[in-house]
């Protein structure tokens, strides 16, 4: 990936070498149009972030103005190399030279497919790697806006949705390479204590449960968000052990991405909330099963062989749980 970014910025230089080359050669302002054109094209293939995502986005009139602003940055820019490349030919006495107009732009223009060809911006961003630190800065507040304009459908899911339905959708909004940044923000909005989203939270806990999300670390630090999730929802919780004790147990090396044992010995020990019918039997077993799965985390940390932990049933949808227990 570093060789391919040192190869989009030599190929970069092509296209500050067209008006440089349009100055040189005695073209007049007739060409800042184009230049600016192709610039401002060059700026939406390699930096999609910094421009509206979507029709509804490009409606508003701040949009509008951040778009203005780039094409302005843009002429002033053309207009410069041009003037450099005029003050270059006046010292240098070159004169007018008989080119074709066509040349400095192409050779401006090569430099977007030559630059499209050798880097995706996602792809490069879902990796870690930016062209400088303004595309890592405007990729961070794209991608995050786009998080939050994803999860909306989500949130507005009824208690009562079935859970295929909500399996679906979740698999749907996640199904993409941030999906960490909408987990995190559906992790915020669920953090509110006036909100029950019974059904997005069994929908969200089963899907970082799976063992496709958590073996291959998809998403960092997924059981423990998981964990925030289910945490304050008995029956929730009561489907989060077992599925976390067994894929600890068949993946230990993802031990980082459960919940701190702390934090399971805190849920633990909390009073049950008012208004929680869970039997007394059912809310033991629940604490034993976040102390052994406490317990396990800790061994898989410290290489040694947990203890086997009293199984934990998963519960039975049932019409309370649609009810839902923030």
């Amino acid at each position: 990936m570093l060789t391919r970014m040192r190869l989009v910025k030599g190929a970069t230089a092509l296209l500050y070498i067209g008006p440089l080359i349009a100055g040189l050669c005695g073209f007049g302002w007739t060409m800042l149009a184009p230049f600016t054109a192709i610039f401002v094209v060059w700026l939406m293939v390699l930096r999609p972030e910094q421009w509206p995502a979507s029709p509804e986005e490009w409606l508003t009139g701040k949009a509008w103005l951040a778009a203005l602003a780039q094409v302005l940055s843009q002429v002033v820019l053309v207009a410069v190399l041009v003037a450099i490349g005029r003050g270059l030919g006046g010292l240098a006495d070159i004169g007018t030279v008989s080119v074709n107009p066509v040349l400095p732009l192409s050779i401006s223009f090569v430099a977007i497919p030559l630059c499209r060809m050798l880097w995706d911006s996602h792809e490069a961003a879902s990796l870690g790697y930016y062209l400088d630190e303004e595309a890592e800065s405007a990729h961070s507040e794209s991608a995050a806006g786009d998080a939050v304009r994803a999860i909306i459908p989500l949130l507005n899911l009824p208690d009562t949705a079935p859970d295929d339905e909500v399996a679906r959708l979740v698999g749907e909004t996640l199904a993409v390479v941030t999906a960490d940044l909408r987990l995190d923000a559906l992790r915020a909005a669920l953090a509110a204590p006036h909100r029950s989203h019974a059904a997005l939270r069994r929908g969200l806990v089963l899907w970082a449960t799976e063992p496709e999300i958590v073996a291959p670390a998809l998403v960092p630090e997924g059981m423990a968000k998981a964990f925030e999730i289910a945490n304050g929802n008995p029956d929730i919780l009561r489907l989060y052990i077992p599925r976390a004790v067994a894929l600890l147990a068949a993946f230990p090396n993802r031990v980082e991405d459960f919940p701190h044992p702390d934090d399971l010995r805190k849920a633990a020990d909390a009073e049950p909330a008012p208004g929680d019918d869970l039997p007394a039997h059912l809310q033991a077993d629940l604490r034993e099963g976040l102390l052994a799965l406490a317990r396990s985390i800790e061994a898989a940390r410290a290489g040694t062989a947990p203890p086997a932990p009293r199984p934990v049933t998963e519960p039975v949808r049932s019409a309370r749980i649609s009810a839902g227990h923030a």
